[in-house]
């Protein structure tokens, strides 16, 4: 990582620094710098301000400007209304960052990006979240509210694949977050507004890219969704996250892309094409700060497929889930929950909060005790 020496460092920039360093040490995961405000921070999913004065428009500023040069943005898009991009800080880290302005006055957040990227065990995912990564074409989603955790356990995936399996893999995003060193894969990291135009465009290009697998950072319309459906049906391994609280949001929400006249032809597309999705959420560990992963894992299968094509089946994919658990790895969130709580990992407050079904969550707790 580049040194800065400290004739290069000026006073805003320092107390920029000051605060990143200082977030990174009490294990934020953002950091929240705003003119007339003291500096905020997200701590195991809690926002709290720091015992610090209030910021000077100037600082926030200095470090906007120093932040963008080291990230290599142009200055006309850095002075733009709002922009995004992803930098390295020498001695410190690798953060993403957003700018944008309230009250006239400029702003900004950093999430920062662990480095290494973190193993699958490492992140509490299941030992089938590798045998999804491995697999030679279809859909992968990964859903979760902002927050939770999705671009890591991608991040993991594909630094799983790229120690395991000769592929090209091509990432589109906006910014480019995590770095990948070629090992047994290769990869071709395509950033919007510098490598490639727009989503749309990055997605289609990938395809004459000679791709094993995509990773495209979101959909976000039907365009883009119809695009990367394509490509897992045309054979390609295509991976991507949805704002859904579990896979059948999911599912609902890639159906509803649609108009109304074609969502009976996305139902079987879907189905055809989907290889798994994994939902995950952050919810509070008992006696402790620190939030403990959730799971539920979907994974295609004869029956997936007919709770997708079937209307009048659909509300049954949560019990396919759960009676797949022993041949496909499949499981709900509300099963999930419920061994937490038994193992007394979580609460049953916590649990009946973040579960589908919180008086069935209740109910089987009652069984089994």
């Amino acid at each position: 990582m580049m040194q800065v020496a400290e004739s290069e460092v000026s006073p805003g920039l320092k107390i920029a620094l000051r605060i990143i360093k200082g977030s990174l040490a009490a294990q934020a995961s953002d950091i929240h710098l705003r003119s007339g405000v003291p500096p905020f921070v997200r701590v195991e999913g809690e926002l709290c301000p720091l015992e610090h004065p209030e910021l000077e428009t100037s600082t926030v500023r200095e470090a906007i400007t120093t932040l963008g040069l080291w990230a290599g943005v142009p200055p006309d898009r850095l002075g733009g209304r709002q922009v995004e991009f992803a930098c390295a800080v020498p001695q410190v880290g690798r953060f993403r960052c957003h700018v944008y302005h309230q009250r006239g006055t400029p702003a900004l957040v950093l999430r920062h990006i662990r480095h290494p990227v973190p193993e699958p065990a490492a992140l509490r995912l299941p030992p089938v979240v590798k045998q999804i990564a491995l697999a030679e074409r279809g859909l992968v989603l990964v859903t979760g509210a902002t927050g939770n955790g999705k671009s890591t356990t991608i991040a993991s995936m594909l630094q799983f694949i790229n120690s395991q399996a000769p592929k090209h893999i091509v990432t589109i995003e906006e910014p480019i977050e995590y770095l990948f060193d070629d090992e047994v894969s290769t990869f071709s990291q395509r950033e919007v507004g510098r490598d490639v135009d727009s989503f749309g465009h990055g997605l289609t290009g990938a395809l004459r890219e000679d791709p094993d697998v995509i990773f495209l950072g979101e959909i976000r319309n039907l365009d883009e969704f119809d695009v990367a459906l394509s490509a897992a049906e045309s054979g390609h391994m295509v991976i991507s996250t949805l704002h859904s609280s579990d896979s059948s949001g999911a599912i609902t929400r890639m159906m509803n892309l649609y108009p109304p006249d074609f969502r009976g032809a996305a139902r079987a597309r879907i189905a055809d094409a989907l290889t798994a999705i994994v939902s995950q959420k952050l919810v509070a560990q008992r006696g402790g700060r620190e939030r403990i992963l959730v799971t539920e894992i979907l994974r295609n299968s004869g029956t997936v497929q007919d709770c997708i094509r079937e209307p009048s089946r659909f509300r049954q994919l949560p019990q396919v889930l759960d009676q797949g658990l022993h041949e496909h790895g499949t499981y709900s969130f509300d099963s999930q929950l419920l061994q937490l709580v038994k193992s007394g990992a979580v609460s049953v407050d916590t649990a009946r909060a973040a579960a589908r079904s919180p008086k069935d969550l209740v109910r089987n707790l009652k069984v089994t005790r």
